[in-house]
């Protein structure tokens, strides 16, 4: 970005997403020790009328939306990004960011559940804490 300020703000409303009372995959976040940023989304597989409303019960499983995320973390210093699609998932949030949240806590995690010790320094985990 040819503005750091630009990526400031990016970063901070991906945060919100994991971290914010009202972020769409808050609930992925429960328990990190580190902070994440992320965006969910979805991909419509088939097309649905002009003014019709999305009835999943009407929908075939193999139909129905495509889940997806994409995050990263230490969101004040990122060391790992992830992002994964889960075919007919239908939600980003709920199906796909628990996905990348366990792959995070693979990657910064130590077999005990901890912080591994090069990630530390670079985490603002006062701020975690707080939204725990």
């Amino acid at each position: 970005m040819r503005d750091p300020a630009n990526w400031g703000r990016v970063n901070h409303g991906m945060q919100e997403v994991m971290h914010g009372a009202r972020g769409t995959a808050r609930k992925a976040a429960i328990g990190a020790q580190y902070r994440i940023g992320g965006k969910s989304g979805t991909a419509q597989v088939v097309a649905i009328k002009q003014g019709e409303k999305y009835d999943r019960t009407k929908v075939q499983e193999r139909h129905r939306d495509h889940a997806l995320f994409v995050g990263f973390a230490p969101a004040d210093n990122p060391k790992i990004v992830v992002a994964v699609m889960v075919e007919n998932g239908e939600s980003g949030s709920g199906v796909a960011a628990p996905v990348v949240r366990q792959v995070m806590d693979a990657w910064l995690l130590d077999e005990n559940g901890h912080l591994k010790p090069e990630y530390a320094g670079s985490l603002n985990l006062e701020a975690a804490a707080r939204e725990e």
